[in-house]
């Protein structure tokens, strides 16, 4: 069983996103079995672009960024959207809720979106300006125990060019991990360029589980030889590779600061990041691209 953690939705050629059968398409050739499709809540329509209007290029003082300049991902995609794209197959596409502690009550829109819409967790981006430990969050935090779902917190590097990379440092989130031990919490991308952050805090709190996605990327891009082998190394001897998800970013995928993938591309994620490790066993294998997701997210599947 391969499951993809760690999708969000693409957009076309023309500036719409990738239809549900689109997807669904691109996962059976690339051989992946389950998906989480993330939401997104970072952008606040007063003074950052909608996902439509990257997908034509951004307004400046300068006037038009031209499209190669935009983002190929829809920069916010409400719960209500996510869960009517997982509603086409409910069995393999499982849904995640966004939400930013500058909406009202956050807490009501995550109830809502876990008790109504039927997602299974919620995402947090840090990066559209704020920190994980941030005190509005904390009913949110308290709202996931009572459903009993995971939160996903990005840690790391940021996506798009008006994000604040300072908020994404894996250290803000063991505030929340310590404070909330019941919290099953994930913690994206190797954390670079604060991968001893990210370690640490991993191996200090039980409740954490780590998301290796991108993490080729980033060693290509920052030409950092060896980070993603000495990581895994050090997360399989610390953390344990039962706390360890692998995901892509989803079969289609284009970031200006970091390139672009199709469905070709999940393989090519499963060996580079995974299958290659002679230190890890098949069976560690097996969990890292699937089985841990399924036990996290405790799902029943045969």
């Amino acid at each position: 069983m391969i499951v993809d953690f760690h999708s969000h939705l693409g957009l076309k050629d023309n500036g719409e996103l990738v239809t549900p059968q689109e997807f669904i398409h691109a996962m059976d050739a690339g051989g992946i079995d389950m998906t989480v499709v993330l939401g997104i809540d970072q952008v606040d329509g007063g003074t950052k672009p909608t996902w439509s209007d990257l997908a034509k290029g951004l307004t400046t003082k300068k006037g038009w960024l031209p499209q190669d300049s935009a983002i190929g991902a829809a920069a916010n995609l409400s719960d209500v959207e996510v869960a009517s794209f997982c509603k086409f197959n409910s069995e393999r596409l499982i849904g995640f809720a966004s939400v930013h502690p500058d909406r009202y009550r956050p807490d009501l829109k995550v109830e809502y979106a876990l008790s109504n819409l039927g997602l299974k967790g919620v995402k947090l981006y840090p990066h559209s300006g704020f920190y994980p430990n941030d005190r509005r969050l904390d009913r949110v935090y308290e709202k996931c125990i009572e459903f009993n779902v995971p939160v996903m917190i990005h840690t790391g590097i940021k996506a798009q060019r008006w994000q604040w990379i300072k908020y994404n440092n894996p250290i803000y989130v063991d505030d929340v991990a310590t404070n909330f031990p019941e919290l099953d919490i994930i913690i994206c991308h190797g954390g670079f360029p604060w991968c001893d952050e990210f370690l640490t805090v991993a191996y200090s709190n039980p409740n954490i589980w780590v998301d290796i996605t991108f993490m080729d990327y980033i060693e290509k891009v920052f030409k950092r030889p060896g980070l993603v082998e000495n990581s895994m190394r050090a997360l399989v001897n610390l953390v344990g590779a039962d706390r360890i998800l692998w995901g892509t970013e989803g079969p289609e995928m284009y970031l200006p600061l970091f390139g672009h993938h199709d469905f070709k591309y999940y393989q090519k994620s499963q060996d580079f990041l995974v299958n290659r490790f002679d230190f890890l066993k098949s069976r560690d294998k097996q969990n890292i691209l699937g089985g841990n997701a399924i036990r996290l997210l405790r799902l029943n599947v045969c």
